[in-house]
């Protein structure tokens, strides 16, 4: 009986030890950050220029909004002497870029399930530009109609985000409540045009006997995922 006893608490034991010595093994490989995978070399540079700190965890790494706060997500490690802090905004030098070194996993506040590129701001590295690249950055993800489409709004709307073309990300105003702003879940994008310069919060009116016609899409990357949203013009 006390043989079969200790044979058995080896097996538990043995089994304990080979688990904790894997689980040791994987952090030492992923910088004992838990959820991190590295790649064994480093991956490819992602064409990003800036990035807004929005949560700092374990180790001094952070997790990032890329470009803008509707774009993607990423996970920065810091290199040697950097320190990140929430809403800490990071803008490339020209010859710096994000490097992809692997993926993070972790689970956001409502419980999903979230896997994100791991990068690194590596130096002395400057990614080829084409002439036309500034131009094409204003015009990524719009899709222009030849003719003006259906009306959308007759409705105010409040922007919510202003991209770098100028262009505002907006919400429609359901209505008004002394002074507090109640949103509708119809979201558009508003082209800038000249002298027009938008701000968050901004009340967009729209002109009396006009209404917010669809006149294109808009597609964008939030948190991971694909949006498509119409481009309003009032007419």
């Amino acid at each position: 009986m006390k043989k079969w006893l200790v044979y058995l608490l080896g097996i538990i034991t043995g089994v304990i030890l080979t688990f904790a010595f894997a689980f040791y093994v994987n952090l030492s490989n992923n910088s004992g950050v838990v959820g991190l995978e590295m790649f064994e070399e480093p991956g490819d540079y992602m064409e990003y220029s800036q990035f807004e700190v929005f949560q700092v965890v374990e180790s001094g790494c952070a997790l990032a909004h890329a470009d803008d706060s509707f774009g993607a997500i990423v996970f920065i490690i810091p290199n040697e002497n950097q320190q990140f802090y929430d809403e800490q905004k990071i803008v490339l030098k020209k010859d710096q870029c994000a490097q992809r070194v692997g993926t993070y996993k972790y689970s956001t506040k409502m419980e999903i399930e979230k896997t994100v590129p791991a990068i690194r701001i590596v130096d002395g590295v400057e990614l080829p530009k084409s002439n036309n690249s500034a131009s094409n950055n204003k015009n990524a993800g719009k899709t222009l109609f030849d003719k003006p489409g259906d009306c959308v709004s007759r409705k105010n709307f409040e922007v919510q985000e202003v991209l770098e073309s100028g262009d505002a990300i907006a919400l429609e105003i359901r209505e008004t409540i002394s002074g507090h702003v109640l949103t509708s879940d119809l979201e558009v994008l508003i082209l800038a045009q000249e002298g027009s310069n938008f701000y968050n919060k901004q009340i967009v009116k729209a002109p009396q006997g006009k209404c917010a016609r669809q006149i294109g899409n808009y597609k964008y990357q939030e948190y991971g995922n694909t949006k498509v949203i119409p481009i309003i013009a009032f007419k």
